[in-house]
């Protein structure tokens, strides 16, 4: 659903890319195909029970003197890690290891703050195992990190109200970017509570402080999702949420539960309008942000008319994926727009088709929990019934 906006956008937002080939690294980046700076694959030239680490840089050159760890992970929940330093080839291995089931092996090059890791794997009865890792330079200068869509998600319950935020970043650079020491610090609604965040097995991480919540890790190349929630009591009928939004941002929505009398105002952007879906209604507010213009710095919530008491029905993924559609499709409006809008929605039908059996393929060789694959299995399959149902509509079939 974001690709026209994203293509708009962050070509405007990248002037010193020119070239049609640097076009379509802009577009790749924003989409999250880039190639994976680690690969392992079963290699017959090994001896059984041993993992052979290579480590490059950008141009293909072996990286000497470089730490490797080597994480084992047990069926019944043990963990226990190897260490190695590659040699003046790049290289380094790790020897007699179990080949049974019971036993998965992840390999993780740290440099200067940021972590390259393998996806979690076993040893094949036969052969060994050899990794390959494209360590890149690193920076701490976030000028190149864009927040594609940040989005705020607000449902009422019992006595408090579940803020749902989601960040969508982007590296546009060549390096990878380390987040500063200590973690990248946003502060949330004084009195927040029950805060969570969904784990992923890339290298950023998102936890509580006493004060909001830190992101840590890097950000290679390329694309970036992060989720968090909590919990803000109620004490009245209205609600205010003030929090810095740390990212140069292109689109960013805030979307409430809704009732008759209740109003949502979003400091800086458009006027928030209703919108049903089935039997749901909801307040939606966004902004767009182009070259030039003002940060969304603090963002500013305000929600009034609350009713007391009783949940409120809400589909955040459905939400979404509605909106940003509606949103893009009213903002940019191209001229022949039943083919645009009839090529969007075939191109994000295959995209989401392809998710979701990468998605089972992880699952099926426990490289993911099996908390992260419902949660977004779900989020996927929404999202696929409402491109299913536009292009039926739209057909007339």
């Amino acid at each position: 659903m974001m690709r026209i906006a994203a293509l708009i956008g962050l070509l405007l937002w990248a002037p010193t890319i020119v070239s049609a080939q640097q076009d379509q690294t802009v577009v790749n980046r924003v989409l999250g195909n880039v190639p994976d700076l680690v690969t392992s694959v079963v290699d017959p030239k090994i001896a059984l029970g041993t993992i052979v680490v290579d480590v490059i840089d950008p141009a293909g050159s072996p990286v000497p003197n470089q730490a490797v760890r080597l994480g084992l992970m047990e069926q019944s929940g043990g963990r226990d890690s190897k260490a190695c330093v590659t040699d003046d080839n790049g290289s380094c291995s790790f020897d007699g290891l179990l080949t049974d089931a019971k036993h998965s092996y992840r390999v993780n090059v740290p440099f200067e703050g940021a972590r390259y890791s393998s996806t979690p794997f076993r040893l094949d009865a036969e052969n060994g195992q050899r990794v390959r890792v494209i360590r890149l330079p690193v920076t701490r200068d976030n000028r190149r990190i864009f927040q594609v869509l940040g989005r705020t998600m607000v449902e009422f319950r019992d006595g408090r109200a579940r803020v749902s935020q989601d960040a969508r970043l982007t590296n546009l650079g060549e390096s990878t970017y380390v987040f500063p020491d200590g973690g990248m610090r946003i502060r949330l609604p004084q009195g927040f509570k029950a805060f969570d965040a969904l784990a992923v097995m890339t290298d950023q991480r998102v936890s509580a402080t006493d004060e909001g919540l830190e992101i840590s890790g890097s950000i290679p190349p390329g694309r970036a999702d992060l989720r968090w929630a909590y919990d803000i009591p109620l004490s009245g009928a209205s609600l205010s949420i003030e929090q810095s939004v740390p990212f140069a941002t292109m689109e960013y929505q805030v979307v409430s539960d809704y009732i008759d009398g209740m109003t949502l105002e979003v400091e800086g952007f458009q006027v928030a309008r209703v919108h049903e879906g089935g039997d749901r209604r909801f307040l939606v507010a966004g902004v767009m942000r182009g070259p030039g213009d003002a940060p969304i710095d603090p963002l500013t919530i305000h929600i009034r008319g609350i009713p007391g008491g009783g949940p409120l029905p809400y589909i955040a993924a459905l939400v979404a994926a509605v909106f940003a559609f509606i949103g893009i499709w009213l903002l940019f409006r191209p001229s022949d727009q039943t083919a645009a809008l009839v090529k969007v929605r075939q191109d994000r039908r295959a995209e989401l088709l392809e998710e979701i059996a990468s998605l089972e393929s992880q699952r099926k060789a426990e490289s993911i929990g099996p908390s992260f694959y419902e949660h977004r299995r779900r989020e996927l399959t929404d999202e696929l019934a409402i491109v299913l149902r536009m292009q039926s509509e739209a057909t007339g079939r």
